[in-house]
């Protein structure tokens, strides 16, 4: 594996008659894996040179004309064997030559880096703007490829012009990270997978956040919201919030544990619901297709839950989630998908609809003119039924590709298919209008109490 330190090299030079040269140290975390044969060096670079050069791979060094010529008394001062030119490329410090130019140290300093697997960057010295150019290189390179730079040196003054402590601001980086990870996840969910860390709690809360994500935009909701995962991830985001380091977004980690307690608490609220309350995040996190589907199935848990008030259709709702739970084969059949797919159609299209196999929710022509009985004692059915057929079509033009809608008409049309939702099924609460209907609370009626 080739590995290199990749140093800008300064204007420090060898201490006058009677001065001492400054004193280094490494912070607690680079002593892990690091240590200094001595104490005192001009400046970095023959810190470097003496401790690394050997032990960890080949020095690059980036330099102007006079950091050239400065730095190769120091090492003559440092008695270190070593030439400067032999590795690294010349940037001038003179305005208007093309080795002046940002472009040119970016593109050098990229080539410097992709030729190793592996670097150490010292940004402690530097001309002008080198070192910030650096910085934002690097964060770019470690969002490509974030196990390419393995330390970042920067010498901290601890007392001018004489003490130092060499620091890793990869840290610092992996903050950057952390922060720009947490303003997605709260924006729309994404964590990018090319973002790693060496600090184990952000390690686990990026693993956590993507694993949500993962079950959030698959609609793989009942394991998410059933599973102790949003309880993990709370609980590491509160850990988090007492780290002093994230002071300066932790309005993020605010939020997010906000958010995800208000999706923790709809465990206990009925699958209809849990649908509606999800579908509304979806579209304002901008997933629109995710959003409409979810409202189109929210509807046939409306319809299951509601019509199961009917005892006939209670005992068969009672027998067919026994099923599911048993795994009863075939499992695309015996599922809640099949229970509320053909309550659903039924209630759309009533007298057309088909019975074709016994082993499906509606098995029969009883259970089947049972509830059309039923059907036909509701008021404004007919408005409910035009709603399914409306949201369905909607949900299926966009789920195959068809749509020439505009993003702006699809979040208008699906905002009007959400306000008669609500309309028809919180507000009105259609089906608890049928006079053969035992009256129960609508919050009775509509409590879950298969699951």
């Amino acid at each position: 594996m080739k590995r290199a330190v990749i140093t800008i090299l300064g204007t420090i030079g060898v201490p006058r008659e009677g001065q001492e040269k400054a004193e280094y140290f490494l912070s607690d975390s680079l002593k892990e894996d690091f240590s200094v044969k001595r104490d005192r060096y001009t400046n970095m670079l023959p810190l470097l040179i003496d401790n690394l050069k050997d032990s960890y791979g080949t020095i690059e060094c980036i330099y102007t004309e006079d950091a050239q010529k400065i730095q190769s008394k120091v090492l003559d001062y440092e008695h270190l064997d070593f030439k400067i030119e032999d590795n690294g490329f010349f940037i001038s410090n003179i305005d208007g030559e093309a080795e002046a130019k940002y472009s040119f140290f970016l593109e050098k300093y990229n080539k410097v880096i992709e030729k190793y697997d592996r670097v150490i960057i010292d940004v402690s010295h530097g001309f002008r703007h080198l070192p910030i150019l650096a910085t934002v290189d690097m964060i770019m390179q470690n969002i490509k490829d974030p196990k390419k730079i393995e330390y970042i040196f920067f010498a901290k003054e601890i007392e001018k012009f004489s003490k130092y402590e060499v620091v890793d601001l990869k840290e610092y980086l992996e903050l950057a990270n952390l922060s720009f990870m947490l303003s997605s996840f709260n924006q729309n969910y994404t964590v990018s997978s090319n973002i790693r860390f060496k600090n184990q709690l952000y390690k686990k809360i990026a693993k956590e956040l993507s694993d949500f994500s993962h079950h959030f935009l698959s609609n793989s909701l009942k394991p998410l919201i059933e599973g102790s995962l949003i309880s993990d991830i709370i609980d590491n985001l509160e850990k988090l919030q007492k780290d002093k380091a994230v002071e300066n977004f932790k309005h993020y980690i605010e939020d997010i544990i906000l958010h995800l307690e208000d999706i923790r608490q709809l465990k206990y609220a009925s699958e209809w619901q849990k649908l509606y309350e999800i579908s509304k995040i979806m579209d304002t996190r901008g997933y629109q297709l995710n959003a409409i589907t979810l409202l189109f199935e929210s509807v046939g848990f409306y319809c299951l839950e509601s019509l199961s008030n009917i005892d006939m259709v209670d005992k068969r709702t009672k027998e067919y989630y026994g099923f599911i739970a048993q795994k009863r084969k075939p499992e695309n059949i015996y599922s809640t998908y099949t229970m509320t797919n053909q309550i659903r159609t039924l209630v759309k299209i009533q007298n057309r609809f088909h019975v074709s196999d016994e082993r499906l929710f509606i098995a029969n022509d009883k259970v089947k003119n049972t509830i059309i009985e039923y059907l036909d004692d509701v008021s404004h059915i007919h408005k409910f039924e035009k709603f399914i057929q409306d949201l369905e079509a909607l949900r299926n033009n966009l789920a195959h590709g068809n749509s020439s809608n505009s993003i702006g008409n699809v979040k208008q049309s699906y905002q009007s298919h959400l306000s008669r939702f609500k309309d028809l099924c919180i507000d009105k609460d259609i089906f608890s209008t049928a006079k053969l209907f035992d009256k129960k609370s609508t919050v009775d009626r509509l409590n879950n109490k298969w699951q």
